[in-house]
């Protein structure tokens, strides 16, 4: 390698360095636990009302602490995602855990040969689906590929269309991130509209049970955060998430 090109790829290294140590390790584990806490124990209970059953078969698509928190109710919890060995992002579980793993990248699910065989009761597909570079009408296909009959999916993705980010535009700034360096532990390349997720699910044949927007925000005695609850009570449409129930 000449002198140049290893200028470059030395640069290369160091962005890919730099920005790991900001988006994966420990402090971005428990900034992104801290963030996340009420929107889990949301999708936990969610799962509980739909299968109290504890030996009810549960796949939660990219680990995380909530994953851990299935495995403290329900006997049979499995993930799906990249190898663990490569996924170090801030998203994975605190908590060490011995929950099965099955690796397999989203973003090949046109590979209908590489579909695995097991089949799941309830699938949890929390803050994955924007995460995907490829057309998540696949992965709803695979899911549904998965879902024993009668079987449903938790998806829970960012709003696009929320106040926050019509705001941010509004003034000049770009609501979206950058695409990250590191690709074993991508940004947001899409989020969607509720008009898009309901294409989605009828283009799958699927049927939808339900949608809602949601705010998981701590409660804080800010002005701001309460001026933009009281305007998202009125206008749900604002929030900053949104959850869709799919029945197979």
């Amino acid at each position: 390698m000449n002198r140049a090109k290893k200028h470059y790829y030395n640069l290369i290294d160091k962005w890919v360095e730099d920005e790991k140590k900001i988006s994966c390790g420990k402090e971005s584990q428990q900034h992104y636990m801290s963030e996340h806490k009420y929107h889990f124990n949301y999708l936990f209970n969610l799962c509980l009302s739909i299968n109290l059953n504890k030996s009810a078969k549960i796949i939660d698509i990219g680990r995380s602490q909530l994953s851990v928190l299935f495995s403290n109710y329900y006997n049979k919890v499995v993930t799906l995602g990249f190898d663990l060995e490569e996924d170090i992002g801030g998203h994975r579980e605190i908590e060490s855990s011995n929950i099965e793993h099955i690796v397999f990248d989203l973003n090949e699910c046109k590979k209908v040969n590489l579909w695995p065989q097991e089949k799941f009761d309830i699938i949890v597909y929390s803050e994955v689906i924007e995460h995907l570079f490829e057309a998540p009408e696949y992965s709803l296909l695979f899911l549904k590929h998965l879902l024993n009959p009668g079987g449903f999916i938790i998806c829970s993705t960012p709003n696009a269309a929320s106040l926050y980010k019509r705001f941010k535009l509004l003034f000049g700034e770009n609501p979206y991130e950058k695409i990250r360096f590191y690709n074993k532990n991508p940004g947001h390349f899409r989020e969607y509209t509720k008009k898009e997720l309901i294409e989605m699910v009828n283009k799958c044949e699927l049927k939808l049970v339900k949608h809602e927007y949601k705010n998981f925000i701590e409660e804080t005695i800010s002005f701001k955060i309460k001026i933009f609850k009281l305007i998202t009570a009125f206008i749900p449409s604002f929030k900053l998430s949104q959850i869709i129930v799919i029945k197979k």
